[in-house]
């Protein structure tokens, strides 16, 4: 079990690991990109669905997706479902400046990890996976709180 000087340092390391992410991002800021790429993967998608994949407000998403669409890079039409709603898709552009950005990220990546190898590399990506899914996951006791056990079931 982690001890709690263990999760200490590494809650240190977050700020620093969000500092590196922009460091990356250089010229173009993180939120666009990471709308646009939400878009991109969960489209057609609502403005709300990309605001929850992001776990921010509503209304800064809208901001960031207003911009977006400024610049040609989303495209959105009615949803077909709920004809009050819009769907957004990424548009050829928002695709071109998402492989942009990654190739570029990437890049990036390549000529600051050059003291790494890809064993080492993989080994990151499994830890950060790992604790990616425990960090998303709710404890087993929350899981038995929110669902009804057999019995319950049974007797309501």
């Amino acid at each position: 079990m982690a001890s709690p000087h263990a999760c200490s340092e590494l809650l240190d390391t977050f700020p620093r690991l969000a500092r590196s992410k922009r460091s990356l991002l250089g010229h173009m800021r993180i939120a666009p990109v990471s709308a646009l790429g939400a878009v991109a993967t969960l489209g057609p998608v609502r403005v709300s669905e990309v605001a929850e994949a992001l776990g921010l407000d509503l209304s800064t998403v809208s901001r960031q997706v207003g911009h977006l669409r400024q610049q040609g890079l989303v495209e959105s039409a009615p949803d077909a479902a709920d004809g009050r709603s819009q769907r957004l898709t990424a548009t050829e552009a928002g695709l071109d400046v998402l492989r942009a950005e990654r190739h570029r990220m990437v890049d990036r990546l390549n000529e600051r990890l050059t003291d790494w190898d890809d064993a080492e590399l993989d080994q990151l990506i499994v830890l950060l996976d790992r604790l990616t899914v425990d960090l998303t996951t709710p404890p087993q006791a929350d899981l038995q709180t929110a669902r009804p056990t057999a019995t319950t079931a049974r007797t309501a």
